[in-house]
């Protein structure tokens, strides 16, 4: 049986083998609306902006890179999902560079 430690390592070669993207698509929307009542003052606690790539780089190691998603297209979902209030994380494909999260 593979230990965590084979598993984690097999895990980050394979995301490491992974084809790069060259086309960004822009981030998806939803397509069903919400059939219920949002509460007042609900909060997504947990969300990414994913930059232009040519502003924001993304960090050398990292292991995946994501689609573009953009604050005005986060404003949309959050808008269509009756969200009021929302906390930005900072993604780790920025590694230790915040500055797309400013």
């Amino acid at each position: 049986m593979p230990t965590r430690r084979e598993i984690l390592i097999g895990a980050l070669a394979a995301g490491a083998a992974m084809h790069m993207r060259t086309g960004y698509a822009k981030a998806s929307q939803p397509a069903t609306p919400v059939n219920f009542d949002i509460p007042a003052g609900a909060c997504d606690c947990h969300t990414h902006i994913h930059g232009d790539p040519e502003t924001f780089p993304y960090f050398s190691g990292r292991v995946y890179t994501p689609e573009t998603a953009l604050p005005e297209e986060m404003s949309a979902l959050h808008k269509a999902l009756n969200i009021e209030r929302v906390v930005i994380v900072t993604p780790s494909v920025y590694g230790p560079d915040n500055s797309a999260t400013y």
